[in-house]
């Protein structure tokens, strides 16, 4: 299969003669496949460290959490990049800086330094991200660019739903070291590759600088606001730590939009966010962090502590959700270049999530691994229609001087609603839970006795209960505090799916003349092109779009 270069611009990447835009496509994907590795991955080797290091425990859940908090964070500055420095250059510097973090964590003397280094490694992966999503996107075109973005999807699905499996294999090896060795040596290969791949692209913005004033501000906002969230698990919502930090968050995310709107040169040109179609495509990872990784995270608590599986079943029983995130964006690309309208396919997936988890509210303290084949796969797929798919339509449907910047918001929203959704959701699976199980303690028993029986049964820690507590009760009571929660999970999807069909089957305006009309224009254009249609054959239209988007 031929692949077909994107439109010819001064933007766009190069396809001379000696272009090999398949080997860059496999370089995209290598990278794809490690960067969530460090999701979902890392988790694993946090005991092998601790026993290395030190088991200092809030300084252990920074190695993962500062990875993700910096991803997040950097994520729409990151797009920025792509567009100011070109792409191709952007996803070296990205590559490098990953790699010499994950060398930099192999060979960490201490907690502080492997924590450091991790959140190194959050910046190198946020700017592979943002970087490949834009690059693909000027590089391939049509019926080719729907079938590399889904190949992106799925790539990005191994990584997430195989990162454990990966990691648990390299620590097996080498010790903890090895999965920061493996991401190294995977990331330089990429690299070398995509210097292979002699595909190149000129940056997009030839006047002015990076909004380094608009970067550090949205950057503390959502630092304030993600780790306002955490720390409520600690703190409680209603302390004024809690408080404060988001508020002030919240406040600086204001302020971070009145600056973009006074910017010549934002990191976010807020007039994209005029187009339904864009902010209908934004909420589908929204959807995907409520109805998919909530359940990711935590359902396997209720596999340990109900169902009393040990972890390596609970490792398999899991493939079941992951496995089908690999084959979703295959589908819904295949989907996509038949015809099938984009509202059918991302609305569906979000539908999926409501069916799954209201599927999962049956289960009880019975085993019955046989009953989550169905609301396992359905979950799984549904989150696997909407990876990559949603990345290519969002970045094609505005001029490719944007395309970082999209890619980057895309992003931020996936990983920022995701450490949100997946915190509030820690929230409510404590006080949830909790309520329960304190309902079958002994009324006798001290309040800060029950508060500690009560945390090591919401963590899975349920080995050495107090005698007089009954396992079989807790177990119970776990499953009975798991029923509302996954109600809540079933009707905020259905909302979310509502929202989402509402928002993408919205036609386009009719376009303006002036500026004001310019960005629904822009996001609307583009919107499900005929699977034979690609921007080289419409130089016009193309053009024309991008001079009324400047104008």
């Amino acid at each position: 299969m031929t692949e077909t270069v994107g439109p010819s611009s001064t933007h766009g990447a190069g396809a001379g003669p000696t272009a090999r835009p398949s080997i860059l496509l496999a370089a995209i994907l290598l990278a794809v496949v490690v960067v969530p590795t460090g999701v979902s991955g890392t988790g694993v080797a946090l005991p092998h460290i601790a026993g290395d290091l030190g088991s200092q425990p809030a300084s252990l859940q920074w190695v993962v959490n500062a990875f993700n908090l910096t991803f997040a964070m950097f994520s729409l500055v990151a797009g920025s990049i792509a567009d100011h420095v070109g792409r191709r250059r952007g996803l070296l510097l990205g590559g490098a800086v990953f790699a010499i973090a994950a060398v930099v964590s192999a060979l960490a003397p201490s907690l502080l330094v492997l924590d450091v280094a991790r959140a190194l490694a959050g910046v190198g992966a946020a700017i592979i991200f943002a970087c490949s999503g834009a690059l693909l996107a000027i590089t391939f075109s049509g019926k080719q660019a729907t079938r590399a973005f889904a190949l992106f999807g799925t790539a990005a699905g191994v990584g997430l739903g195989l990162g454990p499996s990966i990691s648990s294999a390299a620590i097996a090896l080498v010790g903890w070291s090895g999965i920061f060795w493996f991401n190294a040596v995977v990331i330089a290969v990429s690299l070398a590759l995509v210097i292979a791949s002699r595909v190149h692209d000129s940056p997009a913005s030839e006047s002015g600088r990076l909004d380094y004033r608009g970067a550090a501000v949205f950057a503390a906002s959502l630092t304030l606001i993600i780790a306002g969230v955490a720390q409520s698990n600690t703190w409680g919502w209603s302390a004024p730590g809690t408080a404060v930090m988001i508020a002030a968050g919240i406040v600086l995310l204001g302020v971070f939009g009145w600056l973009q709107l006074h910017t010549t040169n934002p990191l976010l040109d807020l007039r994209l966010l005029r187009s339904p179609r864009l902010v209908g495509l934004l909420m589908v990872p929204v959807a995907g962090a409520v109805g998919f990784v909530t359940l990711l995270t935590y359902y396997p608590t209720f596999l340990s502590t109900v169902w009393e599986l040990g972890s390596g079943a609970v490792g398999a029983v899991m493939l079941i959700m992951t496995v089908p995130v690999i084959v979703g964006p295959l589908v819904a690309g295949a989907l996509h270049n038949r015809g099938v309208p984009e509202w059918v396919i991302l609305g569906g997936s979000v539908v999926l999530f409501v069916i799954g988890a209201a599927l999962l509210t049956r289960m009880g303290t019975t085993v019955n691994v046989a009953g989550l084949v169905v609301p396992f796969a359905l979950l799984g797929l549904g989150f696997g229609l909407g990876v990559g798919l949603v990345d290519g339509q969002a970045i094609g449907s505005v001029p490719e001087e944007k395309s970082g910047m999209v890619s980057g918001l895309v992003s931020t929203v996936r990983l920022g609603s995701e450490a949100v959704v997946v915190a509030v959701f820690a929230g409510a699976l404590t006080a949830g839970v909790g309520a329960s199980v304190r309902h079958i303690l002994p009324a006798s028993m001290a309040s800060d006795q029950q508060r500690e029986i009560v945390d090591r049964v919401v963590t899975g820690e349920t080995g050495h209960l107090d005698p007089a507590v009954s396992v079989d009760a807790v177990r119970t009571a776990f499953a009975d505090g798991m029923v509302p929660l996954l109600w809540a999970l079933t009707v905020v999807s259905a909302v979310l799916a509502a929202v989402i069909i509402a928002l993408l089957v919205r036609r386009a305006p009719e376009v303006a003349d002036d500026a004001s009309a310019s960005a629904p224009d822009l996001a609307e254009q583009d919107s499900n092109p005929r699977p034979d249609e690609n921007r080289q054959q419409q130089p016009v239209q193309y053009s024309t779009t991008i001079e009324r988007f400047d104008s």
